[in-house]
């Protein structure tokens, strides 16, 4: 099967700023399943400026092995978007990448899968004189739609939406011990203000005897590093993969207090090493994690913050071992080639 993959968050090369490996991490997989790949990378400037993200030259590009055409646009109209390919279907992922695969659509009268994020929610929610419509529109129009994640799945206005989460490799999803001396916790994220880093800080102020490390960077960095004075945090900034999943390892608990999170690979590599997840209602993985079965979902607040991490602290071990053993087997059903099997097996429905 020929795929045209597109988006405007797919990466141009290994260093490509503000840009999560989500969508390039399915494209892989379906590569590796004996898919021909190639990407349109439809980049809406204005939004890649407000975003913060390097702008490139119009033109193709090839990474990991699949070739990609960058096709800059001013406004988000997407005339005469260019094919890199011949295709037999077209997968789109963000607003941007739907309403250009409605385009394509249209012009080539093939099959297209719509795979929406939490930006469309915010698309379809906010923008309702002209983005809003021109969105649910192009939606209408698709083939089959899918959703990132559970909480996703329930603010479409659409019935019959198929599940496409992230998955994790098999040989990342390691066995634990429970048996730790003293708890740590473990937060992986940018820091800017959707992700509500301040609330765990703030928390933090109750737990003195428990270590936070936080990985990432952001515009927040300098404020949450001033409130977590003589507090037990350690900022790392952003550190290579391999040392965040030894950190994970390490840890007992992680926890990211975000909202609108789309579905949050960190949640899953944590899951993968056997911590206890903390996760914020309606967002991110809640509809995978279950409360207090392979995990705990919070909303996001200082109070339940501290409430759910005294509730850990105070736990028998083996109610933390459960815990931990569940979290493991949810990463097994999340591994990587399963979820890229589930998400073209749907993908093939649209294309008999």
């Amino acid at each position: 099967m020929k795929i045209l993959l597109v988006t405007d968050l797919y990466p141009l090369e290994e260093k490509h700023g503000g840009i999560p490996k989500a969508i390039e991490n399915f494209a892989l997989a379906l590569k590796d399943l004996g898919c021909e790949i190639s990407v349109l990378r439809a980049d809406l400037i204005l939004n890649s400026i407000i975003r913060g993200r390097k702008p490139y030259k119009q033109g193709k590009y090839k990474h990991n092995g699949i070739e990609i055409y960058n096709q800059n646009f001013l406004l988000p109209f997407y005339f005469n978007p260019k094919i890199p390919k011949q295709f037999d279907v077209i997968v789109s992922h963000m607003p941007s990448g739907t309403l250009c695969g409605a385009k394509i659509k249209s012009k080539f009268k093939k099959p297209h899968a719509a795979i929406c994020h939490s930006s469309d929610i915010e698309v379809l929610e906010k923008y309702k004189i002209y983005f809003s419509q021109a969105l649910k529109t192009a939606l209408k129009k698709a083939d089959i739609i899918g959703a990132r994640s559970y909480w996703i799945r329930n603010k479409l206005p659409f019935e019959n939406v198929f599940l496409a989460p992230s998955g994790i490799k098999k040989e990342e999803i390691t066995k634990r011990s429970f048996k730790e001396k003293k708890l740590k916790i473990v937060c992986v994220s940018s820091l800017i203000k959707r992700k509500n880093i301040n609330l765990l800080v703030e928390a933090m102020r109750e737990f003195r005897d428990i270590s936070l490390e936080i990985f990432g960077s952001g515009a927040e960095e300098k404020k949450l590093k001033k409130a977590a004075q003589n507090l037990n945090i350690k900022f790392m900034g952003q550190r290579p993969r391999h040392e965040v999943l030894k950190a994970l390892e390490e840890a007992q608990i992680f926890i990211l207090p975000s909202k609108k999170e789309t579905f949050g690979l960190s949640y899953l590599e944590a899951l993968a090493k056997g911590c206890i997840v903390i996760c914020s209602k309606n967002s991110g993985m809640d509809g995978y994690i279950e409360n207090e079965k392979n995990g705990f979902i919070i909303k996001p607040e200082i109070k339940n913050i501290a409430s759910v991490l005294k509730k850990i602290v105070t736990s028998d071990e083996n109610v933390l071992k459960e815990i931990s053993n569940n979290a493991l087997k949810l990463a097994q059903e999340l591994e990587y080639y399963k979820c890229a099997k589930n998400y073209l097996e749907n993908i093939k429905k649209i294309c008999k």
